[in-house]
């Protein structure tokens, strides 16, 4: 009997109210024991009988309070459908969910049929996106294919992109970034995580600008132009410790000042992709040639000697240079000297420098003697042409 009593409930409220009336009747019952005339207790037993209805009555409202906050407590506690959770684990799923509950799934992926459509339309909204922008003349190639925009920048990157960043549709998301800076080796790869910090600092830029694609270039041109004067920096120091060790000598050029083994601080910025459109200009280079006549003579000045100077110009674009006046073999104009910036190799500049440089001065040299009427050429002379090859002229010898 006591067992089954122990596992009955009561409401609450019914508790309360029974609590309260116990209490209502308990003191009634004492006011009016204390007024009637056959009550014959002093004072002092009359208010002792007070203090106990008082002190019972407050430990049953403490008991009250306490179940109170026991249920509070007890209604907020997760109740765990322990034998759903067996089933889950013991077979892998849930078996007893209504069929219902089917139509509301929300499909995560489109159909095949409804992937063509969307992603048509996809590409009509980028199209309609970037008309409304201006693209920097420096992009030489767009396409958009696939709900995604490939945008181009010869000899420098390419950027993957689509619409959809922090889930508005009017702002563009990164999706890739590819360099198309390198060398012999292959172009330069960025690590994984820092083409993820480089992908989301272009995206917040880009959010906030009004144009957002020349934020776009500039930050990675920037970043193109440090990695390729940090590429001909290392590729001239290895010729410096080869075959080319006595022959050339570099300076560093940092606002029009040239100064041997400068700080390449910037270059190690923009390899880590923290190149700001406002932060320090990247320095350009001087490689001095034909060192060898002053080293025989035994001279240190190396001012009188030709060099190359690759350097970013006014346009931000990289330009090689010969410091003088100097005719292409092959062409018979002036010698012009492009950097390859997708195959960066400074050996055949400099190659290309010298050729052009000697066939510059055996000009001047055929210039000057043309001038001596004294001077005739002979059967045995060697006559150089352009092809390289050697042919014996064949006239005979004026009398001079």
């Amino acid at each position: 009997m006591a067992a089954e009593l122990g596992q009955q409930t009561v409401e609450f409220s019914a508790l309360v109210r029974r609590a309260a009336e116990d209490s209502y009747l308990a003191l009634k019952d004492l006011v009016e024991r204390s007024r009637a005339p056959e009550d014959q207790r002093s004072d002092s037993e009359k208010k002792i009988d007070l203090l106990k209805f008082i002190a019972k009555t407050r430990q049953r409202m403490l008991r009250i309070h306490v179940l109170a906050k026991w249920c509070q407590q007890h209604a907020r506690a997760p109740i765990f459908d322990v034998p759903a959770a067996i089933e889950i684990l013991l077979s892998g799923g849930y078996k007893r969910l209504p069929k219902c509950i089917e139509d509301l799934v929300v499909q995560s992926t489109l159909s095949e049929d409804e992937q063509k459509p969307t992603l048509r339309k996809l590409d009509t909204i980028l199209r309609s996106k970037l008309l409304e922008v201006v693209l920097p003349k420096e992009i030489s190639e767009v396409t958009i294919s696939d709900g995604i925009a490939v945008l181009r920048v010869d000899g420098e990157f390419k950027v993957f992109l689509t619409l959809g960043y922090r889930g508005h549709l009017s702002l563009w998301r990164i999706l890739h970034i590819e360099l198309l800076v390198g060398e012999k080796s292959g172009t330069i790869k960025l690590e994984e995580t820092r083409r993820y910090a480089l992908g989301d600092d272009l995206e917040r830029r880009m959010a906030a600008a009004e144009n957002p694609f020349l934020i776009l270039y500039t930050v990675l041109h920037e970043l193109c132009v440090a990695l390729v004067m940090d590429t001909v920096l290392r590729q001239v120091q290895v010729l410096r410790q080869g075959r080319w060790k006595d022959a050339i000598r570099f300076e560093l050029i940092s606002d029009g000042t040239a100064a041997q083994g400068a700080n390449t601080s910037a270059l190690q910025l923009a390899q880590e992709g923290e190149l700001d459109s406002t932060g320090l200009k990247t320095p350009g280079l001087k490689i001095i040639y034909w060192l060898d006549a002053d080293k025989n003579a035994g001279g240190s000045d190396f001012s009188s000697r030709p060099f190359l100077k690759l350097e970013p110009g006014q346009d931000t674009q990289i330009k090689c240079l010969h410091n003088s006046f100097v005719l292409d073999p092959l062409t018979g104009k002036e010698a012009v000297f492009p950097l390859d910036q997708s195959c960066i190799d400074v050996e055949k500049l400099l190659l290309k420098a010298i050729a052009c440089n000697i066939h510059t001065c055996l000009l001047e040299i055929q210039r000057e003697l043309s001038k001596n009427v004294n001077i005739c050429r002979g059967s045995g002379d060697v006559v150089l042409k352009n092809d390289g090859s050697m042919v014996t002229d064949s006239r005979k010898v004026s009398n001079g």
